[in-house]
């Protein structure tokens, strides 16, 4: 049984992605240890709300819900309120809002997000692109990408290129290695599909350091040197200096939401 202090029930109608990102967002802002999040997805009847204000009750948690029925949501108001059980509505208010804004009533329908449509394809597609592109690979079909990443090893090529294929856009991924020269396609690749990535060598230095101690190698390896590093990272800008047109982007201590931004944002997409 969880603590009776320390439980937040993260509701929804749907899959409950939302509500457990309020949750988490909002915990950041705490130094408190111990509190499980719990999912409660796909709630869309009354007898469901009614149990989850019980378990609530029983365990001393408190609700954050995104529940877009207005009769849910005020169902589930009332018997927080009943129960004495603290329910934040998180959608409620906004669409509220939106309703006089636009002059109109919402669908109430949960789960809009995730039907399939063209978005849902198109994504999926993204998704299988960016995996059989991924570090260099599929490269007889790369001038299919939208997206084509530059960098050396560790400076968030592939999970960048999988939250942009999650975005919809094909994303490939090439490791540039000293001494070793790129792949001569990308000198015929249209430069607006380019982008650099680089990083502070001594936040690398501790990313390649962290990798080998879990390998149970020595922090000592090339790999991590901080000197041998630099020298990487020259040649990656060399590389993009030879290319021509090609825009670089600095990734140290950034999100990968944050990167994808501004990769996006200088290719006009």
């Amino acid at each position: 049984m969880p603590d009776p202090k320390l439980t937040i029930y993260a509701v929804s109608d749907a899959t409950g992605e939302l509500a457990i990102s309020v949750a988490t967002a909002a915990l950041r802002q705490f130094r408190q240890e111990g509190v499980a999040v719990l999912r409660r997805a796909r709630i869309r009847s009354l007898d469901r709300v009614a149990k989850l204000v019980r378990e609530a009750k029983e365990t001393g948690g408190v609700i954050i819900f995104t529940l877009v029925s207005h009769e849910l949501r005020d169902g589930l108001l009332d018997l927080a309120r009943e129960a004495q059980v603290k329910a934040v509505d998180v959608m409620g208010p906004v669409m509220s809002v939106l309703a006089a804004y636009f002059d109109t009533t919402p669908s109430d329908q949960p789960g809009l997000k995730y039907q399939i449509t063209g978005d849902y394809f198109r994504r999926n597609d993204a998704i299988e692109f960016a995996v059989k592109h991924d570090d260099g690979q599929g490269l007889e079909t790369i001038e299919q990408a939208d997206i084509v990443l530059l960098g050396i090893s560790r400076t968030s090529k592939t999970p960048l290129s999988i939250y942009l294929a999650y975005r919809g856009y094909k994303a490939a991924n090439i490791p540039l290695v000293r001494e070793v020269p790129p792949p001569r396609i990308l000198k015929s690749l249209e430069r607006k599909k380019l982008v650099g990535l680089t990083v502070s060598p001594e936040k690398l230095s501790e990313l390649r350091g962290t990798r080998l101690a879990r390998m149970g190698l020595p922090r000592t390896e090339a790999y991590a040197n901080i000197e041998f590093i630099r020298e990487e990272l020259a040649y990656a800008h060399k590389v993009f200096q030879e290319i021509g047109g090609v825009p670089v982007i600095d990734v140290t201590s950034k999100a990968i939401e944050e990167v994808a931004t501004e990769v996006l944002t200088v290719l006009g997409l």
